[in-house]
C-alpha cells in the first residue's frame, strides 16, 4: 500500500477534515490455549515433536525371579515448518510534505496489529478447521491440520501407535452447548484419554472455548457464574459447575480461511485441557520472530528510504510455525 497526494488527495487539499476513529480490531485470545516457545537463530527452520509413552503398573516379582521389564513405547511425531508473514506502507515524498494530518499518518503506518491479528487467526483456525485434515489459507497455500496420526484434530477413532485399540475426541451428535452437552464431554474425558499402550490416562481439562456468537457465550456464563444449578427447578440446589472452568472466546472461530464471517460455525465449542505444558494437549506454536515493526524507521537518507523515488517504507514481520502433535485434551462439538 502506498500513502501519496493521488490515492489520499483529502490529506492535502484545503478542505478540513475530521477523521473518525478505526473500530477496535480482534483481540488476540488462542495462543493461550498453545505450548508456545521462542525458537533461537541458527538452528533451522523445522521442529520435530515426538510422543513417548511407559506402561503404568508394576507386576508382582517372585522369589528367584527377575524383575519384568517396562515396555517404553514411542508414539507419533509432527513436524513444525516456520513460515514468515509480514505487511508495508509507503508514504512518498509529497504525501510526507503536504500532509495536513500527521497524527493519521503515524496511526496508519504504526502497523502494530497485522502479525499479530494474523498469527491469532492461523491458531484460532485450528480449532475452526478441527473437522478438516486441511484448508486453504489466504496466502492460497494449503494448510495441514492433521495430528499425529495422519486424521483431523476431532475424530471418532484416533489411532495409539502401540495397540488396535482407537479412542474418540467428538461429541456424538453435535449438541449445541448445554449440560447434557458439556457431561457428554467430561464421560469423553473420563473414557477416552488413553496412552499409547491403551492404558488410562487423565487430564485436566479447565477451559471451555467457544467463538462468540451470543447465544452461546450466555449460555457458558449463566452455566459457569450461576449460584444455582441452572437446569434445576429448585433454586436452592447448588451449580456444581460454578468457576468449574475457565471461559475463552475466539471471535474468528466462526470465519472462512480469509478471516471472512462463517455462520456454519458459530455454535462450535470445546472442551480443552489448557496447561500450557506437557500436562495439556499437544498443540504448539514455535516463535522464531517475534512480531516486530522493522527498524531503524525510515528517515531521510537512511536505507528505509528509496534513493529512486524518496518513498519511506514501514514495514512489520514475524515468523512461526503450528503443529497438533496429538488431540487428546481436546473434545469438540461440532455444533450447528
Amino acid at each position: 500500500m502506498q500513502l501519496n497526494t493521488v490515492t489520499l488527495s483529502e490529506f492535502t487539499d484545503r478542505v478540513e477534515k475530521r477523521w473518525v476513529q478505526d473500530m477496535a480490531l480482534i483481540p488476540e485470545r488462542a495462543k493461550q490455549l498453545f505450548i508456545s516457545s521462542d525458537e533461537a537463530a541458527n538452528t533451522g527452520d523445522t521442529r520435530r515433536y515426538d510422543e513417548i509413552d511407559t506402561e503404568t503398573y508394576a507386576l508382582r516379582m517372585n522369589d528367584g525371579v527377575d524383575a519384568a521389564a517396562a515396555i517404553v513405547q514411542k508414539g507419533y511425531n509432527k513436524i513444525m515448518t516456520c513460515q514468515r508473514i509480514a505487511r508495508e506502507i509507503s508514504i512518498t515524498w509529497a504525501m510526507r510534505r503536504f500532509n495536513k494530518y500527521p497524527e493519521v499518518v503515524a496511526r496508519l503506518t504504526s502497523l502494530t496489529h497485522f502479525c499479530p491479528q494474523r498469527m491469532d487467526l492461523d491458531l484460532t483456525h485450528r480449532f475452526t478447521f478441527a473437522e478438516d485434515s486441511s484448508y486453504t489459507n489466504m496466502d492460497g497455500e494449503t494448510v495441514t491440520t492433521t495430528v499425529g496420526d495422519g486424521y483431523q484434530v476431532l475424530y471418532a477413532t484416533h489411532t495409539l501407535n502401540g495397540v488396535s485399540t482407537t479412542y474418540n475426541n467428538i461429541v456424538t451428535g453435535a449438541p449445541r452447548f448445554s449440560t447434557a452437552g458439556l457431561e457428554a464431554a467430561e464421560a469423553i474425558a473420563t473414557t477416552q484419554i488413553l496412552s499409547n499402550m491403551g492404558e488410562k490416562r487423565t487430564m485436566e481439562f479447565n477451559t471451555i472455548v467457544t467463538g462468540d456468537d451470543p447465544n452461546t457465550v450466555n449460555r457458558v456464563k449463566r452455566f459457569l457464574q450461576s449460584t444455582a444449578d441452572v437446569d434445576g427447578a429448585n433454586s436452592g440446589v447448588v451449580n456444581v459447575y460454578k468457576n468449574k472452568y475457565r471461559h475463552i472466546i475466539l471471535p474468528n472461530l466462526a470465519t472462512t480461511a480469509t478471516g471472512a464471517y462463517n455462520s456454519a460455525k458459530t455454535k462450535y465449542w470445546f472442551l480443552v485441557a489448557a496447561s500450557g505444558d506437557a500436562r495439556g494437549w499437544q498443540a504448539y506454536i514455535g516463535v522464531w520472530e517475534q512480531p516486530h515493526l522493522k527498524t531503524p524507521s525510515p528517515a531521510e537518507g537512511n536505507n528505509g528510504e528509496d534513493v529512486h523515488n524518496d518513498n519511506w517504507t514501514y514495514g512489520c514481520r514475524a515468523a512461526y510455525g503450528i503443529v497438533t502433535v496429538s488431540p487428546r485434551g481436546v473434545i469438540g462439538s461440532l455444533a450447528t
